[in-house]
């Protein structure tokens, strides 16, 4: 936008649409702590941490006036045009705390508005929590590109876009599509805490027992076979569920009761999924082109995460009772046709002469029956030939020169799902269910199990892993046990456990561990500390 003073002159589009570039716009990022870590009125601010661009700053002092008066003039200097921060209600007691030390705080380009007991900064754009129950924003998650896709899926502006969750999304842009049909919307909905949301009949319709037990399933697992494997490729076919209600025109109001499907009239939910599948295929192949190290890559990874995000939940929320259009026999369907491809596929496997070792929903996990003659050319092959049967786009996820497929903790002799770990050809970790993946593990043991798994994998076969690469792995847990006993190169902070509060402390009837820690922390007077809860809730759906 051009102005002449407060006058407008003129408008431009960015042409953005198949390019990557960041929108010209400058963010400022800042995180605000309270003594008690809550933000109730009468909790004092101590500390406001601030990033803009390249540069961090900390406000702090014992006076909680200086600190808003830094940071608001801190603010105004640098003129930010989104200004993020965790937490919905964060904004809103910087105002509140203000108020009441007399301050006029300043944070915007003009005068703040009150609207429905809200503070709005005026002249930037706010980016907060969505719904200020998640751990973090849609920003963090997805970044501002991917935040960009999210608003222009939903017709809605950043900030909206960055505070609801993907049910009020879809909802958005469900209604447009329907209004440029000439449909009028009826009252309710997924944002509606009225009853007429479901009045419709399409969720859930009366069924015999049979009926039921055939048809409500979800996705496919064949159990993995637990053990060491050599020469493992794993085959993901792309966006399967989005090209399913895409080829086979699965909507709300395409699929009846009795199973059948209308496909004379193109559907709701295959032209919304059609029109961003083809928009992430366009940036996945676009994200193959750039450096891995440049920015563009970056916010070309952003809006694929966000595509991807948006196609699984269009998916998911299909039968959802929160879907006001939702109908549980077309999320069915997608299912039974997602399990008719998997079924298809395992026999196209084995008919080729490959052993299935393991399959989860939309990937098959395959190797040859002799691991040092099959090579990549071979699998290669299979792709071609699966893609041709299914009439589905499948690719090599990875391959892995050795893998390990892990049973349950509790019980050796039952398999454990999503619990593995390997190396691929090209050197690289794939890690799922242990240690190495979770948040709140000490810093040590994720280097030291990362450590664990490049000297037990440094070997040329699987018979040298079982031997020498098992030898070795065990030399360095005695060594790593000896580090933590001489406290050698080992410091508080890298066995630091992180444990996430999800209420108040004095809401837990039982001493946990990290509950304990947690009292201990609050009654601490020796320091300075903060505690930080985030409450989160969770909803139920027929999905």
């Amino acid at each position: 936008m051009q102005y002449d003073g407060s006058k407008l002159i003129g408008i431009s589009k960015l042409d953005d649409e198949k390019e990557v570039t960041q929108p010209p716009c400058s963010l400022m990022h800042f995180k605000v702590q309270t003594f008690s870590g809550k933000f109730r009125p009468e909790d004092r601010v101590t500390i406001i941490n601030v990033r803009f661009e390249d540069e961090d700053s900390t406000f702090q002092s014992n006076e909680e006036k200086s600190i808003l008066q830094h940071f608001s003039e801190y603010v105004s200097s640098k003129d930010p045009d989104i200004i993020v921060c965790t937490g919905s209600t964060v904004l809103n007691h910087l105002f509140t705390r203000a108020q009441k030390l007399g301050l006029d705080l300043q944070l915007g380009r003009g005068e703040e508005i009150k609207y429905d007991q809200k503070t709005l900064i005026g002249g930037r754009i706010h980016v907060g929590n969505s719904r200020g129950i998640s751990r973090y924003s849609a920003f963090d998650d997805f970044g501002l590109a991917g935040l960009i896709e999210r608003s222009r899926f939903a017709f809605l502006p950043l900030e909206l876009a960055a505070k609801y969750g993907m049910n009020r999304l879809i909802d958005s842009r469900n209604c447009y599509e329907l209004i440029q049909r000439g449909f009028v919307i009826p009252k309710g909905g997924s944002n509606s805490n009225s009853n007429s949301n479901n009045n419709n009949n399409n969720h859930e319709h009366i069924r015999t027992v049979e009926e039921l037990v055939s048809r409500d399933k979800g996705s496919m697992i064949i159990s993995p076979q637990t053990g060491l494997h050599e020469n493992i490729v794993v085959l993901d076919y792309d966006s399967e569920y989005a090209n399913l209600i895409v080829n086979h025109n699965l909507s709300y109001e395409t699929v009846t009761s009795e199973g059948k499907v209308d496909k004379e009239k193109k559907g709701l939910l295959p032209a919304v999924v059609e029109m961003f599948l083809k928009r992430q295929l366009y940036f996945k192949t676009l994200l193959k082109e750039l450096p891995k190290k440049s920015s563009e890559y970056v916010w070309c990874e952003q809006r694929v995460s966000s595509l991807k995000n948006i196609l699984v939940c269009l998916y998911g929320t299909t039968g959802s009772i929160w879907n006001r259009y939702g109908n549980v026999l077309a999320f069915e369907e997608i299912n039974r046709l997602s399990r008719e491809v998997l079924i298809r596929t395992k026999d196209i496997v084995q008919e080729l002469g490959y052993e299935l070792v393991y399959t989860d929903t939309d990937s098959v996990f395959i190797k040859g029956q002799n691991a040092a003659t099959t090579g990549r050319t071979d699998y290669d092959k299979v792709v071609d030939i699966l893609s041709k049967e299914t009439g589905l786009s499948l690719s090599i996820e990875y391959y892995y020169k050795f893998l390990v497929l892990l049973p349950l903790e509790a019980d050796e002799k039952i398999e454990a799902l999503k619990h593995y770990y390997g190396i691929t050809q090209e050197g690289e970790l794939v890690v799922r269910g242990i240690e190495i993946r979770r948040q709140d593990i000490p810093n040590f043991v994720k280097q030291f199990q990362t450590e664990l798994l490049y000297t037990l994998f440094d070997c040329k076969d699987s018979a040298e892993v079982a031997n020498k690469g098992y030898e070795n792995a065990l030399l360095l847990v005695t060594k790593a046990i000896d580090r933590i006993m001489t406290a050698e190169d080992i410091t508080q902070q890298d066995l630091v456990v992180s444990k996430l509060l999800r209420q108040d402390i004095e809401k837990y009837k039982s001493l946990f561990p990290h509950v304990s820690a947690a009292i201990q922390l609050m009654s601490y007077k020796g320091g300075y500390y903060q505690l930080h809860l985030h409450k989160h809730t969770t909803q139920k759906s027929t999905m």
